[in-house]
């Protein structure tokens, strides 16, 4: 027989184990419950604390940009067999702006080119061996160290042959006078640089400079990079490169730039053409001295004088370019 007292006191035992059993899930529940809030406000602390890293700066962008400017030998001997085709080897990594009829050409900064804003710089002043000098394209924000800024137009020539003879210097610069007209703004070199094979050039013909002072108006300043040390790169504001000649030109194109250049010598020199006269048949013989002169200058005087004595009104001129002067030429009545 059980005694009260015994049922009395077992009977609570049993209610206090099943409330912790009700209990255990609820502290566990709450314990994931406070773990997770934790770990998310302890994830949102660090991210307000966690150190982002700035985006470069504009000076660390100049210095690689600065850096990554190649120069390349302005006459590139992979090429010497063909110098004068396709992109010719003066500048041969580089190709040239060219509308059907108009004259090929370089420009730097070039808008043409894709917006491309980087500037010509050059190397280097070698006056015999062209692989020497170096050319290569830099933004305007991050030239090469120590590089001196040339501002204004420059004119960039690569001539094949030399810039005495009157017709290789004349073949030579006379597309800046094309590229001049075709602008419409008229523009004018502050200064000329000359090349021959990639070798600087300091001066080119009488004859050929004052026909350019005549057209541009202005006494031409030919570059020498004077005072600029040696491999200190030298960058233009805007450069005009022409290596073709009249390459590309068309017929017409090339007369109107000729007449143009005929015109200007004619203002340069005060001389006004006098009326046509239908009376009067001129005839000129120009002759050369050096080793294309005649043999006999007297006997072709004298073949060239009894034709013209056949004509009614005809006068015959012998004449030396070499001992006129660019006036006398441009003014000569039969020239």
């Amino acid at each position: 027989m059980v005694k009260p007292w015994q049922q009395s006191k077992s009977q609570p035992r049993t209610t206090k184990t099943s409330n912790n059993n009700l209990l255990c899930p609820k502290i566990f529940i709450y314990l994931i419950s406070i773990s997770a809030l934790l770990f998310i406000l302890f994830h949102i602390q660090s991210l307000h604390h966690h150190h982002v890293p700035p985006p470069p700066s504009s000076a660390a962008t100049a210095v690689k940009l600065r850096r990554s400017v190649t120069f390349l030998p302005l006459k590139d001997l992979r090429y010497s067999n063909k110098a004068l085709e396709g992109h010719t080897w003066f500048m041969s990594s580089l190709y040239d702006i060219h509308e059907e009829g108009e004259v090929q050409f370089q420009q730097f900064p070039s808008p043409a080119v894709g917006g491309d804003e980087r500037l010509l710089c050059l190397k280097g002043r070698d006056t015999h061996d062209g692989s020497w000098n170096y050319y290569g394209l830099a933004w305007p924000e991050a030239l090469p160290e120590n590089a001196t800024v040339m501002k204004g137009v420059s004119f960039v020539s690569y001539n094949h042959y030399d810039y005495e003879n009157i017709w290789h210097g004349l073949s030579a610069l006379m597309p800046f006078v094309a590229w001049h007209q075709i602008q419409g703004k008229c523009e004018v070199a502050e200064r000329w640089i000359l090349y021959h094979w990639g070798e600087l050039r300091l001066k080119m013909g009488k004859w050929v400079t004052t026909l350019m002072e005549a057209t541009f108006g202005r006494p031409l300043q030919i570059e020498g990079f004077e005072g600029i040390g040696e491999g200190q790169p030298v960058c233009f504001e805007k450069a005009v490169v022409m290596r073709h000649n009249e390459g590309g030109m068309s017929r017409q194109r090339r007369m109107e730039t000729y007449d143009f250049m005929r015109c200007k010598a004619r203002l340069f020199c005060n001389f006004t053409l006098p009326e046509p006269s239908s009376a009067a048949v001129g005839m000129t013989i120009f002759m050369r001295t050096g080793a294309r002169a005649f043999r006999n200058e007297t006997a072709v005087v004298e073949i060239f004088g009894e034709e013209c004595a056949k004509a009614a009104g005809c006068r015959l001129t012998v004449a030396y370019s070499n001992n006129l002067t660019f006036c006398e030429q441009v003014t000569h009545p039969l020239i």
